[in-house]
């Protein structure tokens, strides 16, 4: 699960990041009768400032977790998963952050080496310098966004699925090198609350563990 996961926070870091490119959806490929579409998915997520939810996850060996997501532009996140699993990411916006307490194990990962330019800047745009949009339906009220790496387009890619009317965030979908799926439910999303910068900084409980060891 840490690679998907990874991924997963690599990805959202992303999308919350992007800059415009020329002609970015003529770059794309997606037919240009989604292109109004397109455009409020982009506005909808260029206005979000922050993000408290509860999240259900599945997992590609079908395992299921739940927790809390928080998210603040620019490029911050975390994922804190509710008991028995052991798992905390947490995204600064230059590093992620993948804590497993049960295997006593931390990864630090730099967010220029996932989808780390897409949902923090001022304006989103779905094809940017940095990611690349290459599916896209709206359908019996449901939206759906896929974005890749602009320059590892193989490495993965994340799915945003949309209610629509009114348009509300409600599903991601990272999917890894190897196909393998994880997806993340947002469930009593409050988008706009003030959110402490310090949930969005990782303290390494290894180090407070030893020094408590060591009194």
């Amino acid at each position: 699960m840490r690679i998907s996961m990874i991924i997963m926070a690599g990805l959202i870091v992303a999308a919350m990041s992007a800059h415009a490119a020329p002609d970015a959806h003529a770059q794309s490929g997606i037919d240009e009768q989604y292109a109004p579409d397109i455009a409020r998915v982009e506005s909808y997520l260029s206005s979000i400032s922050s993000v408290v939810a509860d999240f259900s996850q599945t997992s590609a060996d079908g395992s299921t977790s739940s927790g809390k997501f928080f998210m603040k532009r620019p490029g911050k996140m975390r994922w804190q998963y509710a008991p028995p699993n052991p798992i905390l990411l947490v995204s600064d916006g230059k590093v992620v952050t993948y804590y497993d307490a049960g295997l006593d194990q931390v990864t630090y990962v730099g967010v220029d080496d996932t989808l780390a330019g897409f949902l923090a800047q001022k304006t989103i745009k779905l094809t940017s310098e940095s990611t690349k949009l290459t599916r896209f339906s709206s359908e019996n009220g449901l939206i759906s966004a896929t974005i890749i790496q602009s320059k590892k387009p193989s490495e993965g890619s994340l799915t945003l699925e949309f209610s629509d009317k009114p348009l509300e965030i409600k599903t991601m979908i990272a999917v890894d090198a190897t196909g393998n799926e994880t997806r993340v439910t947002l469930e009593k999303a409050q988008f706009g609350p003030v959110l402490d910068n310090k949930l969005f900084v990782f303290e390494d409980p290894r180090g407070v563990n030893y020094r408590r060891n060591r009194r």
